[in-house]
């Protein structure tokens, strides 16, 4: 994996949380952050991101909106599986085969996801696009094709307000990693 130099940027910014963690501005806290910073980057230096993110306003304000109604309805659900008088619903596990391949966007996805009440992500496979999911009162196949096809449209969702190839393919001159993808 190709190694990022250090940078002004993370030596300013190591150095600001330094001085936020001692909590005082002083010459010194400023100096050694500054020091200290420097070794850090040197000793584990951070790999280069390259990512393709455009922001697209009005999708990205959709993306929240259709997100803070699944967590409301999400909720009201849960709670009602909790107080009602029936036995719990039986849950299952599922993997999604995500169109995006960047690992930003697919993470993304699986805290949204996960944020959602009775969702949670169990493994994501970043190489190959896979997610696997347990969801809470998914028992049967029906419920399981919807809960797939809710997945790939909240990707799609974040892929058309982030990614700047909203169709999930890496930007031209991404390097692979580990293998074909």
């Amino acid at each position: 994996m190709e190694r990022h130099p250090i940078t002004p940027v993370g030596v300013i910014w190591l150095t600001v949380v330094w001085v936020m963690l001692w909590g005082n501005v002083s010459f010194a806290n400023v100096i050694g952050g500054l020091v200290l910073a420097v070794a850090v980057l040197a000793v584990f230096p951070l790999p280069r991101l390259i990512v393709g993110v455009k922001l697209r306003p009005v999708a990205f304000v959709a993306l929240l909106a259709r997100f803070l109604f699944d967590v409301v309805r999400a909720s009201i659900h849960i709670t009602w599986v909790a107080v009602r008088p029936r036995p719990v619903p039986r849950s299952s596990v599922m993997v999604v085969q995500l169109v995006g391949r960047e690992e930003l966007f697919q993470t993304i996805v699986g805290l949204m996801v996960s944020l959602v009440p009775g969702s949670l992500v169990v493994d994501l496979d970043s190489r190959r696009g896979l997610i696997a999911l347990h969801y809470f009162g998914v028992s049967d196949e029906r419920k399981l094709e919807a809960a797939r096809a809710d997945v790939l449209a909240l990707e799609q969702r974040v892929l058309k307000a982030l990614a700047a190839d909203p169709t999930g393919a890496k930007p031209v001159g991404m390097p692979a990693r580990g293998g074909s993808s």
